[in-house]
């Protein structure tokens, strides 16, 4: 029996909002999707979705006009879908050709003490300070950047057989720049290498308890791609790009791309020196946790890492800098046109050097830490420093 023009309205009325729910619910998912899940997740999703379309309009509507409307709907959502599906593994692939610079930690692995292949410095001759497992051994941890140099020291110092990298029961300890320094101040490391330990100190707590002792120089640079026409930038212009004041290359003698200023995690070392180099101008907030990655890719890389896009610029400390640059195709900037080298950087010429510290507890009760404190000043512990590939004090 043919249905009343009232029950077709009625069934296209109904149509119509499923339709509407129906596209409710894919944005949603897509949403979900693109935010928090890999794309072999989305794309099943998506297969799924589409089944589930084909269910209601094979089982739960009869009227033609109801079948002819979700019909074309849902033809339309499978081309959406397939669009967006190709758009997402194509992205992924031009993701994917781009170089991904791990700006994250050093690989401890290739610069540990006592270890033959180790990367480290190494003295011509036997150390002027030894200690032994009878002493007691100043527990030491320190910067990414500086792991290299300080494992020298142990590895220079310290006996053989000491607990191995990070044991609760050991010496020797890797973090990070803000976790180190808290160790420090709770008296669970005596000394620390690293970047002044002044503005990580806890709440009620003050540097004014710690020896501050410069050991060595490093620079503060600045990173591109290396197929980028500018080569050097003044002082004012990186921080106009680090502002947010200036957006594009072409004003700064560029091509015409969009400048991706790139920035470190809260904590680093290298976060608080682009906050010291920014002064009273305020850092520029990233439009998003993964600033350079669209929707599309989830949110699976931190800012930390520099993807090395045409438009990109980073920063970080110059050794560090100088070992990220093998095989990712980045360059270093020179800044008021003095390139960054451990010369520049020795002599004060590079104008954004910083001297970078060994922090120890004035009431530290161990003799030690003042002892292995004054061999990193001696000659040999500053031949140390030298050979790492830092600038010597003084």
């Amino acid at each position: 029996m043919e249905k009343s023009p009232a029950l077709k309205a009625a069934a296209i009325v109904g149509s119509v909002f499923l339709l509407l729910l129906l596209l409710a619910s894919y944005g949603f998912l897509v949403l979900i999707c693109l935010l928090f899940l890999p794309v072999r997740v989305y794309f099943a999703a998506h297969v799924g979705y589409l089944f589930i379309i084909a269910f209601w309009l094979l089982f739960f509507f009869k009227g033609k006009a109801a079948r002819r409307v979700l019909t074309i709907s849902g033809l339309s959502l499978v081309l959406v879908t397939a669009l967006s599906i190709g758009a997402t593994f194509a992205y992924e692939g031009y993701l994917n050709s781009i170089a991904l610079v791990d700006n994250s930690n050093i690989d401890t692995r290739k610069y540990l003490p006592f270890d033959e292949e180790s990367k480290i410095a190494r003295l011509d001759e036997p150390s002027t300070l030894r200690f032994t497992m009878a002493d007691k051994l100043p527990r030491v941890d320190g910067a990414a950047a500086l792991f290299p140099m300080y494992s020298s020291f142990v590895n220079a110092v310290y006996p053989q057989n000491i607990p191995a990298l990070n044991r609760e029961d050991g010496c020797f300890f890797f973090t990070n720049t803000i976790s180190s320094c808290d160790a420090l101040y709770a008296g669970r490391r005596d000394l620390i290498f690293g970047v002044d330990p002044s503005p990580y100190a806890p709440i009620g707590r003050s540097s004014d308890e710690l020896t501050i002792t410069p050991i060595g120089r490093e620079g503060f640079v600045f990173f591109t791609n290396v197929q980028n026409k500018v080569d050097s930038l003044t002082i004012e212009e990186l921080r106009g790009i680090y502002s947010g004041r200036i957006t594009n290359w072409s004003e700064v003698g560029g091509d015409n791309v969009e400048i991706r200023p790139y920035q470190r995690n809260p904590g680093s070392g290298s976060q608080q020196g682009i906050l010291d180099f920014m002064g009273e101008e305020k850092l520029v907030t990233p439009p998003s946790d993964n600033y350079v990655f669209s929707l599309m890719s989830g949110i699976i890389r931190a800012i930390s890492n520099y993807h090395n896009h045409p438009g990109a610029i980073g920063y970080s400390y110059h050794y560090y800098a100088s070992q990220l640059m093998a095989d990712n195709n980045i360059k270093l900037l020179r800044v008021n046109d003095i390139a960054p080298s451990k010369q520049t950087i020795g002599s004060n010429e590079y104008p954004l050097t910083h001297d970078f510290y060994a922090s120890s507890r004035k009431n530290d009760a161990n003799p030690n830490t003042q002892k292995l404190l004054d061999w990193v000043l001696s000659g040999q512990g500053q031949e140390l420093v030298d050979k790492s590939g830092y600038a010597k004090i003084g």
